[in-house]
């Protein structure tokens, strides 16, 4: 009866091995440092903790920052942050995710860390078909996710249907992170947010405009237009960080973060992490070694071009 167990198990370890992409199954991300990667991340965790109970913080935002699934050093800081502020139902959504930087197709999101190490769930939507493979493919491959992947779903997202999307695949009321990046119509999107209520939310801005004028683009209601507009104009999309700044503080948050790069911006509720999360302002980022690498003009040359005052 033991050698028959042994076989059936042999067989079905056969058949899981099967459904894995090879790629992924050599890959040091899915080996034994895998499991490292996740203990030291909650390490981290712990010693924010000790460091808090010991009067030791806040740090600066730009000494917590590192990627891991982020495009830059937004998984360190939204961890950081999350240790301050804890967690309550672990749920996540995001809009707009890229898989096209790495050979493994890896994502490059702001939850896909969380989703991964931390064994949050969530939403991700993406109008691109490749990107929404990928995802899958990825979440489908990898340990931890599995059996228990996040919600995947192909769909370009407007004003009108942002919230019964979310609605729909099962998410409202009060989730712990969202994100949004769609390089287009990000502020009418978040101003149409309603059907969740997140407590830390992040904000891809145009760094482009690099003073105080709380600007966005009209609401694009032809994508294909837009794409071809923006080929020619590659700075015209989204709106400019005190735009979000401003519009943020109406639904009742704070920015307490930008990432080092200077163009996504970190928002937390106001009554969240006062003590240990100091309100920034936008222009702080210009202080960020590496958003000081690009020498940009203070506007965008697409500023002659329709831009709306908000």
């Amino acid at each position: 009866m033991k050698a028959l167990k042994k076989i059936i198990y042999k067989i079905r370890s056969l058949w899981h091995l099967s459904q894995k992409d090879f790629a992924y199954l050599i890959h040091p991300l899915f080996n034994h440092n895998y499991l490292a990667n996740q203990l030291s991340q909650k390490q981290i965790i712990n010693q924010y903790i000790s460091m808090r109970k010991a009067g030791l913080l806040p740090l600066p935002i730009d000494q917590v920052g590192w990627r891991s699934f982020s495009q830059f050093d937004e998984d360190g800081i939204l961890l950081y942050i999350f240790s301050i502020i804890g967690t309550t139902n672990r749920l996540a959504v995001e809009i707009g995710a890229d898989c096209n930087s790495d050979f493994f197709s890896f994502p490059e999101s702001n939850i896909t860390n969380l989703l991964v190490n931390h064994d949050w769930q969530g939403l991700i939507i993406d109008a691109n078909k490749k990107n929404i493979k990928k995802l899958k493919r990825f979440f489908k491959n990898c340990r931890t996710t599995t059996y228990h992947p996040p919600s995947i779903l192909e769909a370009y997202v407007n004003r009108q249907n942002i919230n019964h999307l979310i609605s729909k695949a099962g998410l409202e009321g009060k989730i712990d992170l969202f994100s949004l990046d769609v390089d287009s119509n990000d502020y009418w999107l978040f101003k149409s947010l309603k059907v969740i209520d997140p407590r830390v939310i992040v904000l891809e801005f145009n760094h482009f405009w690099r003073t105080n004028d709380a600007v966005t683009i009209p609401y694009q209601k032809n994508s294909a237009n837009f794409n071809q507009m923006r080929q020619k104009n590659p700075d015209y999309f989204g709106a400019s960080g005190q735009a979000f700044v401003k519009l943020a503080k109406q639904k009742g948050y704070r920015l307490v973060a930008i990432n080092n790069f200077g163009h996504n911006a970190i928002f937390i509720k106001n009554n969240l992490g006062k003590k240990y999360l100091p309100t920034i302002q936008i222009n702080e980022r210009l202080e960020f070694p590496f958003a000081l690498k690009e020498k940009l003009a203070k506007i965008p040359n697409s500023n002659k071009l329709e831009w709306i005052r908000v």
